[in-house]
Formats: C-alpha cells, structure tokens, sequence
C-alpha cells in the first residue's frame, strides 16, 4: 500500500504478504513500514496501517497480522502498539551491520476472532 501526496509524490508505504502453506495461512506477515522523513508523526504511518489492517480484515480466513521492529526504534514500537499490535518476543541479534548487532521485537495483532 503507498499513500501520494496531492503532488503525487509517495509519502508512505507499506506491504503484507499472506503465508501460502496451508497451516500458515491464517497469518500474514508486515513489513517495509516507510514514511518520508518530514511527515512522521503527522499521521500518515497509522493512516497506513489502519489500511491494511481493513484490508486484512476483508481477506477470508485471514486471522492475525505479525510484524518486526528494531528493538530500539521506540517510534515505530509505539505507534505499532498504539493501534493494538502486542509484542510476543524478542529475537536477539536478529540483524546485523558491521560489528553492530540489533534485536527485534516480534508484534502481532488479531484481524479476526479465531
């Protein structure tokens, strides 16, 4: 999903992708969360998600949403859980550049009642 400034310019983009293996697909996965710069925290990255969740929602069969983060991006973790996602763990080292290791938070929300 990509939101256009009225210049159309892309000013936010997000994408999901659903799990194909038939015990998996109950589940989607979110990932490339990007906002310009200059519009964090206008709004524009809970108009994104709110969106795809919808769309999660209209898709049958379709029960949970999960998502990483950067452990340290306290930003992005708080509007993650401010629109209901719910961390279920952390992986260590989940990244790594250079000599400069990361974690990541595992978050996940509920589309649908199971």
């Amino acid at each position: 999903m990509t939101l256009q400034s009225k210049d159309n310019y892309i000013v936010g983009v997000v994408s999901f992708g659903r799990e194909v293996r038939e015990k998996l697909r109950h589940k989607a996965n979110v990932w490339g969360m990007y906002v310009v710069p200059e519009l964090r925290q206008s709004g524009v990255g809970r108009l994104l998600l709110t969106s795809l969740i919808n769309k999660a929602k209209s898709l049958n069969g379709l029960e949970q949403l999960n998502l990483s983060v950067v452990s340290s991006n306290i930003q992005a973790k708080g509007l993650y859980s401010s629109i209901g996602f719910t961390t279920y763990g952390i992986e260590k080292n989940a990244l790594k550049n250079g000599d400069k290791y990361f974690d990541e938070e595992l978050m996940m929300i509920f589309v649908k009642n199971k």
